[in-house]
Formats: C-alpha cells, structure tokens, sequence
C-alpha cells in the first residue's frame, strides 16, 4: 500500500526529491498542488515533468480517502463516509451557515473511550488516524465549497488526545503557511477529558479552542455515561482546564449534551453553573442525539427552560443548532448504519 504524501513532512520528501535527481524547488510546487489546489492525484499536476508525477504515483497516494457516500441537507450541511486505504471507514461533516463553514473531523476509526451517549464507540477503536487522513479531510471541505474551509473542528470519531502526536502534526500542517494556512484560532478540539492530553497541549501553548465534553458535573453521573478506562477523576478535569486557560489564555467551552432523565435536573443545573462560573468557561449546551432505542432527543422547550436556568445562574450559556438531523449528522452514526441495518 503507497503512503499519503501528506504523512511525511518537508525534510522527507525534499531528501525523496533528491533521491529522484530533482531540484529543491519541486517541493513547493508539490505543496501548493495538495494544500493550495487540494489535489487528488499526481497526473493534476501540470507543471512537474512527467517522470516526476509517474514516480511519485509510484511511491505515495496524493489523497488518502475516496467517498464512499455523501448525504446533504435541506439546510446545506453535508456528510461524507469515507473509505481509507486500508478499506476502514470514517466521518466528516460539512457545515455551513450564511456567514462560515466549519468541517467536523475525525481523529480515529471508532473510539475507546465509548460514552454510552455515542456512536463512534459503540465497537471501540480499531486504529488511529494518520495525520494525511487528519488533513484529507479538511481539504474535501475545500474542494466541496471551491475555496479554504473557516473553521476546523476536531469533533468527529475518536478521542483526539488518545492520537495526540498525529493530530498536532495535522493541525499543525494546516495552520503552516506552506500548507493550508489556517489559523490557529479558528481550530477547536475537543476532548472527553484525557488529563495527561491535556496537560500535554497546554504546555505546547497553541493558540486552538479547546472544548471539554463534560455532560455530567458529579463523579456518579460520568461512571455512568464514561467507562472506567479512559475516565479521569472530574477534579483532574477541571484542574487540566484551568491548566490550559493558564498556558493559552483561551477560555475553555464545556459541551454538554442534554439526556432527558439523565443530567437535567436542577441539580445538574446548578453543578453546571458552578462549573462554569469557576472556570469562566462558556457552555454549549447540545440537544443529544439518540444512538438507539434506550435514549431520547430533549424537546425544544426542555432545552429552553434548562438554558434559561444555568443563565440564571450567571453562567455563559448558547445553545447549539441542530444541523443534519435527516442526515444522521451526528458522529459515528453513519458508519455504522450499514451494520446496524
């Protein structure tokens, strides 16, 4: 199997350049061919002599994903199951407002973490992402609107701080003005709360938004909702956090996913008003989506009154906007529809 172009880095491949008897300037040609043209396929790529697209289509794979299905909206939002090399599967999702786009990326084939509340982990992790599968992603959104994506969010399949290397390499590649040019402040990654991540991208002091997937504000609500493996103590969280704002100075979002009967009461209310009052964090408040049977979608007006009363409490609170439902937007649950079927 070819390896993506876009897993090596400038050093590799301008040493693969001279392997192959070619001057130094080929490598920016080739770069603005990926990052600037979004290019699928060597032959594209006009100006590089012949020899060089038949040796390079030789060794490497310009674009590691190929679309295995792409669903649309009424309200324009798009979502892609793509195919990886190796035949595995993932998500990605497009969406668009009258004033951005934003993609939604994932990181891993499935997760392991698995929160019940979530399709991506149903079957746990089967691999991780390489950063060229990271970084396809966000250049289909490219291709898909004709000009550069606004906003990148890491909020797909997986845990991203389970891929940590990987992941800031992608990033890193697409915030570099020889790759996609993206700043770092319109980058959000989220996280269920893996502290030793944490820790680890606060001190590389990034400029990225970081959400915390919180969903429950007691030790007895997230062992139900997180298995034991990959669930930290909440103080730890929340420590990390602080942490983060610390290192950044970037205020951190909590997402919170609104269970019917599971984390709206007025307990939960007023644990998650606290939170974020102490943190000075903003809440994303998000209608869940229901991944089986056992689960149920918030009606408009409970998510209405949960809003109003964490605002009560002199909590920073939005709600986010449903986008994709007819599309089966929600991570996760597309790939496994076929399985499910």
């Amino acid at each position: 199997m070819r390896t993506p172009i876009k897993n090596l880095d400038d050093e590799a491949l301008a040493a693969w350049l001279r392997e192959h008897g070619q001057p130094g300037f080929r490598l920016g040609q080739i770069r603005q061919w990926l990052y600037g043209r979004w290019a699928e396929d060597f032959a594209a790529m006009a100006n590089l002599p012949a020899a060089l697209r038949q040796d390079l289509a030789a060794d490497f794979a310009a674009f590691s994903l190929t679309i295995a299905e792409r669903l649309e909206a009424d309200d324009g939002t798009v979502k892609w199951l793509l195919r990886l090399l190796d035949g595995e599967t993932i998500e990605a999702v497009l969406i668009r407002t009258p004033t951005r786009s934003t993609v939604c990326i994932s990181t891993q084939v499935g997760c392991p973490v698995r929160c019940v509340f979530c399709a991506s982990g149903r079957d746990g992790l089967v691999r991780d992402l390489q950063p060229a599968e990271i970084i396809d992603q966000v250049l289909l959104a490219c291709r898909e609107l004709g000009r550069r994506v606004d906003n990148v969010v890491v909020m797909g399949m997986g845990e991203p701080l389970l891929n940590f290397d990987a992941v800031v390499t992608a990033l890193d590649r697409l915030q570099d003005a020889a790759g996609l040019g993206l700043g770092a402040r319109h980058v959000t990654l989220s996280t269920s709360g893996i502290v030793p991540g944490m820790e680890r991208l606060a001190h590389l002091r990034r400029q990225w938004h970081l959400a915390l997937s919180l969903h429950a504000v007691s030790e007895a609500q997230r062992a139900r909702l997180i298995p034991p493996r990959y669930r930290y103590a909440l103080a730890e969280v929340l420590e990390a956090c602080r942490l983060y704002r610390a290192c950044t100075g970037r205020i951190v979002t909590l997402e919170y996913a609104l269970m019917p009967g599971t984390n709206d009461s007025d307990a939960d209310v007023r644990g998650l008003a606290a939170i974020a009052r102490d943190l000075d964090a903003r809440i994303n408040l998000i209608p869940c989506n229901p991944v089986d049977a056992t689960q149920t979608t918030p009606g408009a007006a409970a998510v209405r009154r949960f809003e109003s009363a964490v605002r009560a409490l002199g909590a920073k609170i939005t709600v986010r906007q449903r986008k994709g439902d007819r599309i089966q937007a929600a991570c996760g649950q597309l790939r496994r529809r076929p399985q499910d079927a």
